[in-house]
């Protein structure tokens, strides 16, 4: 099958599959869905676009150990492997909502090829996945956000207007568009639901804020300091029992963010050669 050309794919075969009850609205998650590096990656990580090249054992140990702290506070994990490393950051290609799977159209060449995969994986889970973005478009998943109301979608440097507006068009919510500045990748950088129904938020990160008062019941504002902006502080998730999971070494938010919430951290470490972490880490299906 040529991904590049198909407008839509609806998988016939998996058509009688069970229905997944509920919803994401606040970013809990029903399953998560994560990926461990297979082989070792090419020397240059230019090719994989990774910060560096990661040490693939110590990786994928720490992806497994963040699985065994989803699972004990709740979360159903499935894990696969695969030999593209950029596809360890499942939360760009999976996301579940309101039943559907749906999966991105990558920005890069690098990332497109794991596209396949992509598939594979989710039919071999019983899944019928679907793209709704045409040919020459993209949209990767990390641009979309649960709300109170249905979803958030981001455009900007991975994800492009006429896409969103095409997700937007295909789910059965309300959907409310935002743009974010260029130095985020995704929206999922800018903006996290939180267990109330609030959401953290980088306001400076985000036009037209003022469209997401509608989205939650409030907002937790973070500043652009270093564990922000260079440590990923808000590169957190929230698992089952609305524990947040978050990074083992940005004390300042995690002192703030537990002030309210129950908080549970992990080292990142070699997750962070990627660019990424523990939300980027996790394929969100309900």
């Amino acid at each position: 099958m040529d991904l590049n050309e198909a407008a839509a794919y609806h998988g016939s075969s998996y058509a009688h599959r069970e229905t997944p009850a509920g919803g994401d609205y606040r970013g809990t998650l029903g399953t998560a869905f994560l990926t461990t590096i297979a082989g070792e990656p090419g020397e240059d990580p230019d090719e994989y676009h990774f910060l560096e090249t990661p040490d693939v054992e110590a990786f994928n140990e720490e992806v497994r150990a963040y699985r065994d702290l989803l699972e004990d506070h709740g979360t159903e994990t499935v894990v696969a492997e695969s030999r593209y490393p950029n596809a360890t950051y499942s939360a760009d290609a999976y996301l579940g909502f309101d039943g559907d799977l749906y999966l991105s159209r990558m920005a890069s060449d690098v990332r497109r090829r794991e596209e396949p995969e992509r598939f594979a994986f989710a039919h071999e889970r019983g899944y019928d996945p679907i793209v709704p973005f045409r040919s020459g478009e993209y949209f990767e998943i990390s641009n979309v956000i649960p709300s109170k109301t249905g979803l958030v979608l981001g455009i900007g440097e991975r994800g492009t207007r006429a896409a969103a507006n095409r997700l937007a068009s295909v789910v059965d919510a309300e959907t409310t568009i935002v743009e974010i500045s260029d130095d985020v990748q995704h929206l999922m950088g800018a903006l996290r639901p939180l267990p109330d129904g609030r959401a953290a938020i980088r306001p400076e990160k985000i036009g037209n804020v003022g469209r997401l008062e509608q989205c939650y019941d409030g907002f937790l504002e973070f500043d652009e300091t270093e564990e922000v902006t260079h440590e990923q502080a808000m590169n957190f998730t929230i698992a089952a029992d609305e524990t947040i999971l978050m990074p083992n070494d940005t004390p300042n938010v995690e002192t703030k963010l537990a002030e309210q919430y129950d908080v549970e951290t992990t080292a990142v470490d070699e997750i962070r050669t990627g660019a990424g972490g523990l939300a980027c880490l996790t394929g969100r299906v309900d």
